[in-house]
């Protein structure tokens, strides 16, 4: 979607695996880490062979990236006592220092809810930073369920 501020948000195609990935280490880099040789492509590669997830990306009209969201689509297997819909999972929404307060997470979210409308996804669902909650209040999201719970496991050896 394009917009009178010079910003269009869409859904990111194969070719977009570097600027998506460029986003990812601007995040990384801001939360303190340390992004190793060959990140850009080890990423980019494993992003364009992840068929589960889907991308928005948000970019200037030169093509410059500005932020990103994306996470996985789970489908639920058919059962008798409920229909087989399918959930989402955000893993990362991200803006660019420069350009956060101007709405681009909204937009960006809001790129992801008007797809998941039509793709028979009943949940979105992320992990809320506290410098974020009001965006995601303000798109709609609460408080899960009581029913949901969480196991986490030890991480498996890097290999």
């Amino acid at each position: 979607m394009d917009d009178a501020d010079g910003v269009r948000v869409r859904e990111a195609v194969p070719a977009d695996a570097f600027s998506v990935g460029a986003l990812h280490i601007q995040d990384e880099r801001e939360r303190g880490g340390t992004v190793a040789p060959g990140f850009l492509d080890a990423f980019a590669d494993a992003w364009l062979r992840d068929r589960a997830r889907r991308t928005w990306i948000a970019e200037d009209v030169r093509g410059r990236p500005l932020g990103v969201v994306h996470g996985t689509r789970v489908q639920k297997l058919p059962s008798t006592h409920r229909p087989a819909d399918a959930w989402f999972h955000v893993s990362l929404l991200y803006v660019a220092a420069d350009v956060r307060g101007l709405g681009l997470g909204e937009r960006l979210l809001r790129a992801l809810l008007d797809w998941a409308a039509t793709d028979r996804v009943t949940r979105v669902q992320l992990n809320a930073v506290p410098e974020a909650r009001t965006l995601y209040e303000r798109v709609g999201f609460g408080p899960p369920s009581e029913r949901l719970m969480e196991l986490r496991l030890a991480s498996p050896p890097p290999d």
